[in-house]
């Protein structure tokens, strides 16, 4: 009787707990945000060698997020950056491509894994080869 009394009250203490933190194990359609926008800046280097600098001010979590938000981006079907600015970049005619760089380094993941923070520097250089 003691077992069962206190397994109602470990399954009572488990619903308790589990409604205070929301309750729910159902995924948000919407992405996060950041409570306060950031700005962040992108530069883009031209197929010409010229330049443009973008200032983005968001509240998206992701760079990804952000560059769909401002139109600065289009990506192909496999997720992959084929336009920036306006210009298309295409591997399979060309070689050429947008290489992507966070703080002057080669990124090592996509838009879509960088998450924001204020001051951050993100740069697309056409390149080809």
């Amino acid at each position: 009787m003691k077992r069962t009394i206190t397994a109602i009250l470990l399954a009572i203490s488990l619903l308790t707990a589990f409604a205070a933190c929301g309750g729910s194990s159902a995924q948000t359609t919407e992405p996060e945000t950041h409570v306060t926008p950031y700005t962040v800046t992108v530069l883009v280097t031209m197929p010409d060698g010229t330049q443009k600098t973008h200032e983005l001010t968001t509240s998206k979590l992701t760079l990804g997020e952000a560059l769909r938000d401002y139109g600065l981006v289009e990506f192909d079907g496999k997720g992959m950056i084929i336009t920036v600015d306006g210009v298309t970049a295409d591997y399979s005619a060309d070689q050429s491509y947008w290489a992507f760089y966070i703080g002057g380094e080669y990124a090592a993941h996509g838009v879509d894994d960088e998450i924001l923070a204020e001051g951050n520097e993100y740069a697309f250089e056409y390149a080809k080869g």
